[in-house]
């Protein structure tokens, strides 16, 4: 049985985790979960879970690793630059204490360089390190893996981890191994999410469209949530309705699901890897849009929790027009490709650019104060 350690237990993503770990027969044990005191309704809920799990709630890394009792610790946390020093000092932490190879096990959405790097830094100081990005929301993170509706798990790296994680990545989601490269995994979280936006795109269009022609220019009512599932059970049909705007059409619910403050990034992320690829303006645009969309959000609602679906609110006839004098204003149609990310990535709040940390190389793992 696996001793583990949970940094982001408390999150929508990796709090299900103390359900799904239970039992007499689980393959993985959770003896600690960071704390940070936090309030909230569903992180009350998830430290109850845990408490039954059998799991220490404490407030410090320090004590989240422990004396040497640990297999590894699971962070599922933030993006790039919130990752970069807890994975830093994790790493130190581990290498200090374990008699035996410890693991990290990186389930948070972070750019493909930064597994890479990271990989490379936790080897060096004798530390096992897997990034394997999660898909399926807070629903799919509920289901686990018993359900075929359960998150994903997009793993790469050491084959021999991966085999000895399987068990317990088989109770909390349904993985897959993409190969030894540290980034394969990152890489498809990001491909996926090409998927996701460009689907989003197409329903939140198809939305706007019928609040013109069919809706008195409104969104939301039982007969536009009865077109729009018919529709989407054709062709064009992507889970952006049954996961994102549905619940906004139909019980007027913008703020649950993927939230934008996590997305943007994303987007941002999706957009360098697609330049990166050779790809052409179509598929690259198609992300820096979503990204500026997001960002306008961000900027015309300050403090606001909003899901990625709330961008259909500006996309019908009275609003768009400051959607698109947002982005014109900020770069968002220029030529250059690479200069158009920029732009994107100077439109967004300064806290959402720290979290991104764009570049991320060695030096930014081997300054981090130990």
């Amino acid at each position: 049985m696996l001793k583990l350690a949970y940094l982001g237990g408390l999150g929508m993503m990796a709090g299900p985790a103390a359900g799904h770990l239970a039992g007499e027969d689980s393959p993985a044990r959770v003896l600690r979960v960071h704390d940070r005191g936090t309030p909230g309704v569903a992180r009350d809920r998830y430290r109850s879970d845990w408490r039954e799990h059998g799991a220490e709630l404490v407030p410090a890394l320090e004590g989240l690793v422990g004396n040497g009792d640990l297999d590894g610790v699971v962070v599922c946390a933030g993006k790039n630059g919130d990752d970069l020093p807890l994975i830093a000092e994790l790493t130190r932490r581990l290498a200090a204490v374990s008699s035996q190879r410890p693991f990290i096990l990186h389930l948070s959405t972070v750019s493909p360089d930064f597994a890479e790097v990271a990989s490379g830094f936790c080897g060096r100081n004798g530390v096992d390190y897997a990034n394997y990005p999660l898909t399926g929301g807070p629903l799919g993170a509920q289901l686990g893996g018993a359900d075929p509706k359960g998150m994903l798990i997009l793993a790469s790296g050491e084959e021999s981890l991966y085999q000895r994680l399987l068990p317990t990545l088989q109770r909390l989601g349904n993985p897959r191994y993409f190969g030894q490269a540290a980034a394969a995994g990152a890489i498809t979280k990001l491909i996926g999410h090409h998927m996701v936006f460009n689907g989003l795109n197409g329903i939140a269009t198809a939305a706007a469209i019928h609040s013109d022609c069919f809706n008195q220019g409104h969104l939301g009512g039982s007969e536009q949530a009865e077109y729009l599932a018919f529709l989407n059970g054709g062709a064009g049909g992507t889970r952006q309705w049954e996961v994102g705007l549905s619940k906004g059409i139909v019980d007027d619910a913008w703020d649950q699901g993927f939230g934008i403050h996590h997305a943007v990034v994303d987007a941002v992320y999706a957009a360098r890897l697609a330049l990166a690829a050779g790809l052409p303006r179509i598929s690259i645009q198609a992300m820096t849009n979503t990204a500026f969309a997001f960002a306008y959000l961000l900027q015309r609602y300050p403090g606001q929790t909003l899901a990625t679906h709330a961008v259909v609110r500006e996309m019908i006839r009275r609003e768009s027009a400051g959607l698109d004098r947002y982005m014109s204003e900020n770069g968002a149609f220029g030529d250059d490709m690479a200069q158009l990310i920029e732009a994107c990535i100077a439109a967004l709040p300064e806290s959402i650019r720290k979290s991104a940390l764009i570049e991320v190389d060695r030096e930014a793992f081997e300054s981090q104060p130990c």
